[in-house]
């Protein structure tokens, strides 16, 4: 308890004891769905005046659901919750986690129905967790299943007299073959198909769990894709159609609306609406507290960036490695933070910054309890970061893994060749000629660049083995660049529990040796805006978009990357 807190909680008494003076009317909440769902709130905003575009539209994230969803769920006046499911650009982890939130509200007793105007395969996924489904006439069911396209361009390339020259270790780091290859490796190929089996198996489980199907049956009706509302209702993945004007009525009595006016309807308010009237849990804010350090985006070096506005770009937000040093530094000289949630969603980047970041987890880690929590990818370089942390937390479809290297050059040589470019080259030293864009390396250069990648493979596999107390022929067996979800990662021992933040949550408490019970301040951990230094390592005897180029420029001044393939999409 805080004496800071006393005026604020004074304040949220007697607001609601105002807001229990409606006793009714708050009987159903609608709950729109959309956008890409972020883990933590943003803590910052687009310069004005464009946040006040639409362009600019501010998104609801995890956080703020769970919160909304807690909410509800303590609330008696509520009965349900109407999820209207929009335009949802999340990926499987994140849909996972708003599932686990819809079974939290039926946990609490409250009845919850989808409304979805046309449903794909993970808008469906979602659909399924709640109690019923609802689609207008118009509607259609297009759960077609999974797929997985990968593009190939050396061959085109070619056409313009561009070669991309790189290397990896080892054969299922495929991340360059989109750029290097004409078709798929049998290595590419086993991978996707693991990767599509343990996703689908995540789909079919969660529809048969949601709708009391079979698995079987489930399998069935999706190779019957798509249906037309009426048998979907017969098919039991649906059970009603109606519009949407038509939920107050079928809220209030399971029926379509009717011509009778307000008469049998369930009031329905929008959160908007509602919240001005639920109740709020009067909190104190804890001496402890866990706090939080996100690595977002793909790691570089120097400073973080991020697009003002989400862009379907693996630019769209990058961690740098001098600004998540400093956090982690905060987070270690702050003696109220009793253990650390680092957040995790990178396809990896830079290996230099990867190990600086790695660097500071292992330090902080042998002062206070670090828990890894992974969000829709934590690979390559994204696991290199995570793999010193106490312990790992993942969704069932975490992209994770991908313990190899790359690197290399594009060759421009050709290109300038036919667009006549004249050029004239002078140098100082043997070596000043390995990453010039003129030409191909020569075999003794291949070699070199090999040793480079191969030593940084090795040093990789010995963080994983150390962080995961495993032998390195272990992490050899499971490691050669593959790409693993989080169901599957579990299983080979590369991470320890599957949940969403709840869970790491639960997690830090218990390796802090804190009540588990009690609620606990949790902060986001931002970087000072001063350089920190770091202390001294622990013994065993202690406890803008032109900042975005900027940060692709120092990538590209590297020449080993420790990046997952971003060729490996999943579309439902």
């Amino acid at each position: 308890m805080r004496l800071l807190d006393l005026p604020g909680n004074c304040v949220q008494v007697v607001g609601n004891l105002i807001r229990s003076l409606r006793r009714r009317g708050l009987d159903y909440v609608v709950v729109r769905l959309e956008g890409s769902f972020p883990e933590r709130a943003s803590r910052g905003r687009a310069p004005f005046p464009l946040r006040m575009l639409p362009l600019f539209p501010s998104e609801v994230s995890l956080e703020e659901m769970e919160a909304m969803v807690a909410l509800i769920g303590r609330d008696e006046r509520v009965e349900g919750a109407i999820l209207r499911l929009g335009r949802l650009r999340a990926g499987p982890p994140t849909l996972h986690t708003l599932r686990q939130m819809v079974q939290r509200l039926r946990d609490e007793g409250k009845r919850t129905v989808a409304w979805v105007a046309s449903a794909g395969t993970w808008e469906y996924y979602l659909a399924s967790a709640c109690d019923e489904i609802i689609v207008p006439p118009s509607g259609r069911l297009n759960v077609l299943g999974l797929r997985s396209e990968a593009l190939f361009l050396k061959d085109t390339l070619a056409m313009a007299g561009v070669e991309a020259d790189l290397e990896s270790i080892a054969e299922y780091k495929v991340t360059p073959d989109m750029f290097r290859r004409s078709t798929m490796t049998e290595p590419h190929r086993e991978m996707v198909e693991g990767i599509l089996d343990s996703y689908y198996e995540e789909l079919i489980d969660g529809i048969a769990e949601g709708r009391g199907l079979e698995r079987a049956q489930v399998r069935e009706l999706i190779d019957r894709m798509p249906l037309a509302p009426a048998n979907a209702v017969a098919a039991g993945l649906v059970d009603a159609v109606l519009y949407e004007d038509e939920l107050a009525r079928y809220a209030a009595d399971g029926k379509a609306a009717s011509e009778d006016g307000d008469e049998g309807r369930a009031p329905l308010l929008t959160w908007d609406q509602a919240v001005r009237w639920i109740r709020r849990p009067i909190r104190w804010t804890t001496r402890k507290r866990i706090g939080v350090v996100s690595v977002e985006g793909m790691i570089v070096p120097g400073e973080s960036r991020r697009m003002p506005t989400p862009l379907p770009l693996p630019v769209e937000a990058q961690a740098g490695a001098e600004t998540v040093t400093r956090a982690l530094r905060r987070a270690e000289a702050d003696p109220r933070i009793a253990a650390v949630i680092l957040h995790v969603d990178s396809p990896g980047g830079s290996s230099l910054a990867s190990d600086l970041i790695w660097r500071e987890v292992r330090r902080l880690g042998q002062r206070k309890p670090v828990v890894a929590l992974m969000g829709e990818q934590a690979a390559s370089g994204g696991y290199y970061v995570s793999a010193p942390a106490s312990r790992i937390v993942a969704r069932p479809t975490t992209m994770t893994g991908s313990i190899g290297i790359w690197g290399g050059k594009v060759v421009l040589g050709g290109l300038y060749d036919r667009l006549k470019v004249g050029h004239k080259e002078v140098q100082r030293g043997a070596r000043a000629d390995l990453y010039s864009e003129f030409e191909p390396f020569s075999q003794a250069e291949r070699e070199q660049v090999r040793q480079e990648l191969g030593a940084f493979y090795a040093r990789f596999k010995q963080v994983v083995a150390e962080g995961r107390g495993m032998a390195e022929e272990e992490v050899e067996q499971i490691a050669r660049g593959r790409v693993w979800t989080g169901k599957q990662a579990q299983e080979v021992g590369l991470v320890d529990e599957l949940g969403d933040f709840e869970v790491a949550l639960a997690t830090a408490k218990e390796l802090a040796e804190l009540d588990p019970e009690k609620r606990y301040t949790v902060v986001q951990i931002t970087a000072p805006g001063q350089e920190t230094l770091p202390r001294p390592f622990p013994t065993n005897g202690d406890v803008d978009r032109l900042a975005l180029l900027d940060g692709l420029r120092d990538l590209a001044r590297e020449h080993v990357w420790a990046m997952a393939p971003w060729v490996v999409r999943v579309r439902g």
